[in-house]
């Protein structure tokens, strides 16, 4: 695989299999550009057996991974290798990670039985044990990270919809809390009403309009429903938490209105 997009891509997408590519991926990507969500593209390369350098970059570089698991995915090593470098980012970096079980029962990726796990096992044969148990511990991993079951949707329109929301939103919460990181000034890892107002007019255009209407009262009405602890100070996961409330995230965007 290869990157072919002139613009950074924000979205890498883990899939094995022509079906996934010409069906459920190819209407992925019209539904994120509709919402100017760039995703990684690999020109249709064939999957080699081993994770190129190429790809490890691309993984490194996303903000977030889409891991489409069908029912032939453990059939390929660079996929599971692909997993494996996904999941390293999202611990050491806090890279989003969505899960896509397509037409598989998560349970069955969790534990390596039915289809999906003979399929594993078969791909299994000739690689080392440690390597066999990383694959293991990652297909565990994955399926306990939330996602979406494509058999509890009566179709993929609404589902894919759905997963565009969601990662739109969660990108907006990741790229605001990298802001608080950057300009907590002062590096004690809490953010101040006149810190609140400087990451928020240098996010985005929407935060712009957000810091222009908002009153310093509103501003500390923010922080204080966010400071869970009641310490008198918000945090940056205190801060993303309550952004993450939909109530709350409705209310925050009332204010642009």
């Amino acid at each position: 695989m290869a990157a072919s997009s002139s613009l950074p891509h924000v979205v890498f997408p883990s899939f094995h299999g022509p079906d996934v590519r010409k069906g459920i991926l190819s209407h992925l990507h019209i539904v994120f550009e509709r919402k100017k969500i760039t995703m990684f593209k690999d020109q249709e390369m064939e999957r080699c057996q081993q994770i190129g350098s190429k790809l490890i970059q691309a993984i490194r570089e996303a903000k977030a991974s889409l891991v489409l698991i069908s029912k032939n995915y453990a059939s390929s090593r660079c996929c599971l290798d692909e997993l494996l470098e996904i999941l390293k980012c999202k611990e050491s970096s806090g890279q989003i990670v969505m899960p896509i079980f397509y037409d598989v029962d998560p349970s069955d990726v969790r534990k390596q039985k039915g289809d999906f796990g003979i399929t594993f096992k078969t791909t299994c044969q000739g690689a080392t044990e440690e390597k066999k148990q990383r694959w293991i511990e990652a297909l565990t991993c994955v399926a306990t990270i939330t996602g979406e079951d494509s058999r509890t949707w009566a179709n993929d329109a609404a589902m894919l919809e759905k997963i565009s929301t969601v990662m739109l939103k969660q990108l907006k919460i990741q790229k605001l809390k990298e802001k608080f990181r950057i300009h907590d000034l002062d590096h004690n890892g809490f953010i101040t009403n006149h810190e609140l107002r400087y990451v928020m007019s240098t996010t985005d255009k929407q935060a712009r309009k957000i810091v222009d209407k908002a009153t310093d009262k509103q501003v500390r009405k923010i922080i204080k429903a966010a400071d869970v602890d009641n310490d008198g100070q918000i945090s940056f996961d205190e801060f993303v938490k309550f952004i993450e409330n939909d109530e709350n995230y409705d209310e925050f965007v009332k204010l642009t209105r």
